[in-house]
């Protein structure tokens, strides 16, 4: 029997996923990357690879996530066994259902709506397990920038790494666990920079 997780200060769920395209109506949720921790140290991390029976996947998508989608088949879960086992992990790390869980990410609403999308084709309800509260990383920056704390035009995850020097390896860039991993130390650094 696991051990109960020791509860986290700040109970946020850092969040990226890679998906064929800019539809979740229409393109495939392909991975989900997961990370958890507090004030900078990463506790618990999970990614999850999607398999469909057909995908629906625009080149331009596949160019920047670069799966390739005949690997991505032989190591995927079907859509019943990923669900099972986000269940498990968020029922461990958040055990309270009533508390809805704060999603963070950078330009989070995009991977909100593939969530909900997914979560609704398993015939679940997103809310109330999640918060219809975000905390995305591209607004906070926007708010330091224009406050003069922030010296940066571009307010892109690849400009905020690299101001910030969060070296992501070239082979986990764009990829759902590497940028969520990213986005979880720039959340910190964002808040640092904000005391």
């Amino acid at each position: 029997m696991a051990l109960p997780a020791a509860p986290l200060t700040h109970p946020y769920l850092f969040v990226d996923t890679e998906t064929g395209g800019l539809d979740p109506g229409r393109h495939s949720l392909l991975s989900i990357g997961l990370v958890l921790g507090d004030v900078g140290e990463v506790r618990h991390s999970l990614e999850l690879f999607l398999r469909h029976d057909t995908y629906a996947v625009d080149g331009a998508a596949m160019k920047v996530n670069r799966i390739d989608l005949a690997k991505h088949h032989g190591a995927a879960m079907d859509a019943g066994t990923l669900m099972a086992v986000l269940d498990v992990f968020l029922d461990q790390f958040f055990p309270c259902k009533s508390e809805p869980i704060f999603l963070v990410g950078h330009n989070v609403a995009f991977d909100r709506a593939f969530l909900e999308a997914f979560w609704k084709q398993m015939g679940r309800a997103f809310e109330p397990r999640f918060s219809h509260r975000l905390i995305d990383t591209h607004s906070l920056a926007a708010g330091l920038r224009d406050a003069g704390r922030l010296p940066i035009a571009s307010l892109t995850s690849t400009a905020l790494f690299a101001h910030f020097g969060i070296e992501v390896p070239e082979e986990k860039r764009h990829t759902a666990l590497g940028d969520a991993l990213a986005t979880f130390e720039l959340y910190w650094r964002l808040v640092e920079l904000a005391r």
